[in-house]
C-alpha cells in the first residue's frame, strides 16, 4: 500500500529543489553541475536530474559545461504583462509623463505583501535604485508600495505588517508602525505619497494609487529621480499636478478595457 502522505512530500521537496536551482542560476548568471551541486550542497545526481529536465523544459540552457536560465521566463513575464490592463493602459501614460519630467516613471502592483515592478520608463537624465523589472520590493519603503498601502483595507495591511514587517533599508525608512500609519492617512488626503531616500539612499519618489474600482487598489505608478532635483517646491507645483493627471487617465482606459 502507497504512502500517499509521504509521496507527496517527496514530490514537494522535489519540486522546491528544482526552484531552488532556478534561483541560483540566476543569482549565480549561470553555473556548472558540480557547482550547482556543491552551493546547494545536493547531490551531483540530484542536481543532474534537475537540471537535464529543465534543459528538456527548455527553461534552462546549457553551453558546453555551464548551465543557465534561458529568455523563456522573459516570455512568460512579458506575456503576463502584456495581459494585464493596467500595464497595457499604464504603458504610453507613464513614457509621455518621463518626456515631461525627464525623470524615471513606474508602475507596480501589490503581489504576497510586496511592491513588484512591471514596467518602468527610463530617462536618461535621472536616477533611481536600478531595480529590475519584476524585483520584489518592500511596500511601506517605497512610493508606490505607500499609495497602494493607503488604499488598501486595514484588515490586509494588518495582515501585510505581520507577515512582511517593516525592516529598515535606509536611515530613512520608516519602521515605525504607528509613524506608517499616521503618513497613510495623510497620504489618503492629499492623493499621493513620497519616498524621501527611504528605499535607496538619494532618490526621491512620489506615487499615486490606481483605483478600478472604488476601494479596488489595482496598483500605482510614480515618478522618481535624484533627491537634490526633487525639492518640496517641484513636487507640489509640477510633479505631483502631472501625476494625478495620468492617474486619471490610466483609470479612465482601464474603465474603457474593462
Amino acid at each position: 500500500m502507497t504512502d500517499h502522505s509521504q509521496s507527496g512530500s517527496r514530490r514537494l521537496k522535489s519540486v522546491k529543489q528544482a526552484f531552488d536551482i532556478i534561483q541560483y542560476l540566476r543569482d549565480v548568471e549561470g553555473a556548472t553541475l558540480s557547482q550547482t551541486a556543491e552551493d546547494l550542497d545536493i547531490p551531483v545526481s540530484t542536481a543532474h536530474i534537475h537540471l537535464t529536465t529543465l534543459v528538456d523544459s527548455n527553461f534552462v540552457i546549457k553551453k558546453s559545461n555551464e548551465y543557465r536560465c534561458s529568455f523563456r521566463f522573459l516570455q512568460l513575464g512579458g506575456e503576463k504583462c502584456n495581459r494585464m490592463i493596467l500595464y497595457r493602459a499604464a504603458k504610453p501614460e507613464l513614457d509621455d509623463l518621463r518626456e515631461m519630467t525627464s525623470e524615471h516613471t513606474n508602475v507596480t502592483v501589490e503581489e504576497d505583501g510586496y511592491a513588484v515592478q512591471l514596467y518602468k520608463s527610463q530617462s536618461p537624465d535621472s536616477i533611481d535604485d536600478n531595480a529590475p523589472l519584476g524585483d520584489y520590493l518592500y511596500l511601506h519603503s517605497t512610493a508606490t508600495g505607500k499609495a497602494i498601502l493607503s488604499e488598501l483595507p486595514e484588515k490586509k495591511v494588518d495582515d501585510i505588517f505581520e507577515k512582511r514587517g517593516l525592516p529598515s533599508l535606509t536611515e530613512d525608512t520608516i519602521t515605525d508602525e504607528e509613524s506608517l500609519r499616521q503618513e497613510l492617512e495623510e497620504i489618503r488626503e492629499r492623493g499621493y505619497s513620497i519616498n524621501r531616500g527611504e528605499h535607496f539612499p538619494g532618490v526621491c519618489a512620489v506615487g499615486t494609487a490606481i483605483v478600478s474600482e472604488p476601494d479596488n487598489v489595482v496598483g500605482a505608478i510614480s515618478i522618481s529621480g535624484p533627491l537634490s532635483r526633487m525639492g518640496t517646491d517641484r513636487i507640489e507645483q509640477e510633479l505631483a499636478t502631472e501625476l494625478l493627471n495620468k492617474k486619471n487617465i490610466i483609470e479612465l482606459r482601464i474603465k474603457k478595457y474593462q
